[in-house]
């Protein structure tokens, strides 16, 4: 399909911002859609139209951009853009892009194509659930933006839901929310400390609300879903991995972003079909309202075929059956081309009928590779597999020995599927990793540019990490914003030499970048980002699409953002003023507009904090399965033990010539079984707790009292495997049994956890060693000494090791900041400090001080 001078076909996506689930996850449809037709595509990322947050009137400036100089088509998220302003006035925002052809995502917007969801089978859905089920009758509801015709409805849906079951509307038990997160928290506190309203049930109008509400309900001691259960609706990514998961309704995003692109590609290209399409909704029932799985909604398991019936006659018969259980379950996944429930049986019967050995297994396999690369969740198959289990099952009834090759091939891909999943979480998380020290990395490079060229160079230096593969900056040239045309400060493309691209040429602001410079030679999508600071407008920036996390690309927009500023303010200076005196002055000013670009960053820097802890974590998961399977298989093997005797004791019951003394050993050895299983239960159990002290609380909170010789065994519990693979032995000997310190249990056990590793690093080389640790009480606090008898430190790195990135291990190895975040954690969460001796090839000693928790 060709667009505007019979160059390669443009769509274009007004979406607010793609740092959320919900609206990345409609962008990535979008992209997939653009990608499978080959056409180019361009995010405007301009915010919520009219919105008085996140600097709503700077960002929706960059949807003036859009238009026919850029676009060919537009999709308009509609859903999100007009939650200040609602959907009449999103209309009429749409008419300034008349004659484009234009679709709607998520509203129905007048005379243009929409693409909706049915909101009222699924809130009524779970309505019904919370009542039938859970015998819910106080059920709350957090209502989204009044405006915002989704969140109206889904309220109304409510009302007729709880007046068809009988139960009298009480306008004390709905709250006012606005989509967002704190939102969701604010309508807990209306609810219970203003109103004090009894509730069995809250159902927010969605999921961040939801989990703005959970927060507040675990703040106050109460538990979801004991106390109160907890129901939201759209099913981002963040509900499967809540704790607890988040019960909740399915919109298909993913689909809506598709299905959108799909149908304004027809709309252009003249083809006859719907100008409306609604998307399917569904209960997904998880732990939050007392569930514990989506299969335990499950139906009774279908009859049998009569007797004599032939097996492959049954799969025959139940065919359609078995294909719509199939959908069913799958959840309508993306990534994977129509007919795959066809596919997916044919293999099955094949393996099982036809003696195609690995057939079944490799076809999942195949399915699952794909699933992967388009970003989809891997998981549902395991309810696929479940599914035709479930419908498999009666149609096997009178062939047992083709149910038992068929429950090994159902067995079989449950385990494929786990590997997979557990094996792309695991390349997920390490992607995060990467990701996060480049975006730092960049961030830093650009924050130190104090003019435009040096800035332009570190962008380019850094986003070919990020899998950024070109990226184009410009400023708006005149006083009005945005300007009618802009100069172009940055053209980076990987494809093409430096250089190459001029730069410092000015061009109409709508065009984006000159035509002659974008890639023609490959379909291309970019995210457009408005470049500002405060509430001054300096131009904007598109980023070709890599990584699919949006998350990314607002980093990047903030980071551009306060370095561009910063370089600015210099430029001006210099230009402006050469006198000493005046320019102290400009710098001075420049210097606290800096701090205030600074701050900006700030909220990066407990990423990295987050980043390092899974780091560390990733580092231990070796330990973490070894740990695990010993007193795992220990338990298994007494248990199988205790089944023997068991059976023993019971013949030996009716037998004459067993003796009580019989009786008696074989007891004994029974208790002796029994006690060895509980032995490796318990050491299981102990690792387990160990592992929740490493994960929980990985955010900021409150100072605490607390015992830190628990917390400090449970970290070195968790580093055994670790230790020993060191050939490292770790010695923990404190003075009393109760050390109290005061800051955050889960950050002392971050701290030891480094402080650790680094002593098994740095005596490795010397082929391991002893580590001790002592941890004593002082007249002023306390004291925590981590001792090592490695390689010790060299004087010239030694005024280096507390810098944040510094490291001497391999590129790849260590990301420099393990030291930087200890110093940090114990000067700002405990007001301690941290000193270190060393000898080369002899050792290190750290020695953490801790103040004395009654004085703080």
């Amino acid at each position: 399909m060709r667009g505007r001078a019979g160059a390669r076909l443009t769509l274009g996506l007004l979406v607010d911002w793609i740092d959320y689930d919900y609206q990345n996850a409609v962008f990535c449809g979008v992209a997939d859609a653009a990608k499978d037709h080959d056409v180019n595509l361009l995010c405007f990322t301009g915010g919520v139209l009219d919105s008085p947050v996140r600097f709503g009137a700077q960002r929706n400036l960059i949807y003036d951009l859009a238009g026919p100089e850029s676009a060919d088509a537009l999709l308009i998220m509609a859903g999100t853009l007009g939650n200040v302003i609602g959907a009449e006035r999103v209309a009429r925002f749409c008419e300034r892009y008349r004659p484009l052809p234009m679709c709607s995502i998520a509203v129905r917007l007048e005379d243009i194509p929409s693409v909706l969801v049915d909101n009222v089978a699924g809130t009524r859905e779970l309505i019904d659930h919370l009542i039938e089920v859970h015998q819910h009758r106080r059920i709350a509801f957090i209502r989204g933006p009044e405006v915002n015709n989704e969140a109206e409805l889904r309220y109304r849906v409510y009302q007729d839901a709880l007046a068809d079951h009988g139960i009298p509307p009480d306008p004390d038990l709905v709250a006012m929310g606005d989509f967002n997160r704190p939102s969701g928290g604010d309508a807990v506190r209306q609810l219970l400390d203003e109103r004090g309203v009894a509730i069995d049930a809250i159902v927010a109008a969605n999921d961040y609300m939801a989990f703005g509400a959970m927060d507040a309900l675990e703040a106050r001691g109460l538990r979801v879903p004991q106390d109160i259960a907890v129901a939201g609706f759209d099913d981002t990514d963040e509900a499967r991995f809540h704790a607890p998961p988040l019960t909740t309704v399915r919109q298909p995003l993913y689909e809506q972003g598709y299905q959108a692109a799909e149908m304004l590609l027809r709309l252009i290209s003249g083809e006859e079909g719907r100008n409306r399409l609604v998307l399917h909704t569904e209960l997904v029932a998880r732990r939050s309202c007392g569930c514990y799985s989506v299969t335990s909604r499950a139906t009774a398991l279908p009859d049998a075929p009569a007797n004599g019936a032939p097996d492959e006659d049954a799969f025959t018969t139940r065919r359609q059956t078995i294909l719509q259980n199939l959908t069913r379950a799958a959840r309508a996944p993306h990534g994977v081309n129509p007919g795959w429930e066809e596919r997916l049986l044919e293999a099955f019967l094949s393996d099982l009928y036809g003696g195609n050995n690995g057939g079944f297994l490799e076809h999942i396999e195949t399915r699952l590779h794909r699933v992967r690369e388009t970003g989809g969740d891997m998981s549902s198959w395991q309810d696929v597999i479940t599914a035709l289990r479930w419908q498999g099952l009666p149609c096997l009834a009178h062939d047992q020995v083709r149910r038992a090759r068929a429950e090994d091939l159902w067995q079989q891909a449950h385990m494929l599927i786990g590997t997979m999943a557990e094996r792309a979480q695991a390349q997920s998380r390490l992607r995060a990793e990467r990701w996060a020290r480049t975006v730092s990395q960049t961030g830093e490079a650009m924050i130190t540019a104090f003019d435009v060229i040096s800035l332009v160079n570190a962008v380019a230096e850094q986003f070919p990490r990020l899998g950024i593969r070109s990226c184009y900056l410009a400023l708006y040239e005149g006083r009005t914003r945005p300007a009618p045309e802009s100069r172009l400060i940055l053209a980076f493309d990987d494809a093409r030499p430096a250089g190459s691209q001029p730069v410092g040429v000015t061009f109409p602001s709508q065009q984006l970048v000159p035509p002659e410079m974008l890639p023609a030679d490959r379909r291309t999508t970019y995210v457009v980002e408005p470049l500002f600071f405060k509430e001054e407008q300096l131009g904007f920036v598109l980023f070709e699409m890599g990584p699919p996390e949006g998350a990314i690309y607002e980093a990047l927009r903030d980071q551009v953002s306060a370095a561009l500023k910063g370089s600015l303010l210099v430029q001006q200076v210099i230009d402006k003023d050469q006198e000493r005196q005046r320019l102290l002055r400009d710098l001075e000013k420049r210097a606290r507009e800096l701090e205030s670009a600074y701050q900006a960053l700030q909220t990066n820097q407990e990423k990295l904090l987050l980043s390092e802890k899974m780091a560390s974590l990733g580092r231990l998961t070796a330990s973490i399965a070894h740990e695990m399977n010993t007193p795992l298989a220990a338990a298994r093997t007494a248990l199988l033990e205790l089944d023997k005797l068991v059976k023993e004791y019971q013949a030996s019951i009716s037998d004459s010539e067993v003796t009580p003394d019989d009786h008696q050993e074989i007891a004994e050895e029974m208790l002796r079984t029994i006690r060895l299983a509980r032995t490796s239960t318990t050491r299981a159990a102990d690792f387990v707790r160990g592992i929740k002290t490493q994960t929980r609380d990985l955010t900021p909170t409150e100072r605490q009292a607390f015992n830190a010789v628990p917390y400090i065994q449970e970290a070195l519990l968790l580093l055994s495997y670790a230790l020993r693979q060191g050939g490292c032995t770790a010695e923990f000997d404190p003075t009393d049994e109760r050390v109290e310190l005061h800051g955050s249990p889960a950050r002392l056990a971050q701290v030891v956890t480094n402080l650790v590793t680094n002593a098994i690093d740095a005596s490795v080389p010397k082929g391991g060693g002893p580590i001790v640790l002592r941890l004593s009480r002082t007249e002023d606090g306390a004291e925590l000494r981590v001792t090592d008898s490695g390689t010790g430190i060299a004087g010239d790195i030694m005024p280096r090791i507390f810098e944040p990135m510094f490291t001497t291990k391999p590129f790849g190895q260590g990301t420099g900041l393990g030291l930087s975040i200890v110093r940090d954690i114990i000067t700002r969460d405990f007001n301690g400090s941290v000193d270190v001796t060393s000898e080369p090839g002899l050792g290190t000693t750290f020695t953490v001080t801790f103040p004395d928790s009654r004085g703080t």
